[in-house]
């Protein structure tokens, strides 16, 4: 298996665990001033519409999204928030498309961008780690 297919593979699985329990309410909990799971994981589900391009493929999420999850909003309004359960559906949906995808692409510069966007995607997806602890549940990877 080639390393950038193990690298978006692990944050599939990493994903899985991290946001398993955590209810669309406590989602939208803005702890110790830090980003809500649901902002994160809605970024993370928007920003896989550059994964998409870079792979030659339709987006997955809706431009609408970027007011909310884009990169760089500073205030989002959360009142505008998508629920969690369709958030991570649209994640999992994406998943097969983009493994698929990956396996296809030879140009260097390419992959550079792609495993940049993967490694972008590893850091949100520990920020869940630490928020679902901080939710009070227990930590998922042991």
């Amino acid at each position: 298996m080639l390393p950038i297919l193990k690298l978006y593979s692990s944050n599939e699985r990493v994903f899985k665990i991290n946001s398993e329990g955590i209810r669309h309410e406590e989602s939208l909990k803005e702890i110790n001033n830090c980003n809500s799971v649901n902002w994160i994981l809605g970024h993370m589900v928007y920003i896989r519409n550059t994964i998409l391009g870079l792979l030659g493929l339709p987006p997955l999420a809706e431009e609408k999204m970027r007011d909310v999850y884009g990169r760089g909003v500073v205030q989002p309004d959360m009142s505008k928030a998508m629920n969690l359960e369709l958030l991570k559906k649209m994640y999992l949906d994406s998943q097969p498309y983009i493994m698929q995808g990956l396996e296809r692409v030879k140009e260097e510069a390419i992959l550079e961008q792609l495993t940049f966007m993967g490694f972008h995607e590893a850091y949100h997806l520990g920020q869940i780690g630490l928020l679902r602890k901080m939710l009070g549940k227990e930590g998922a990877i042991k």
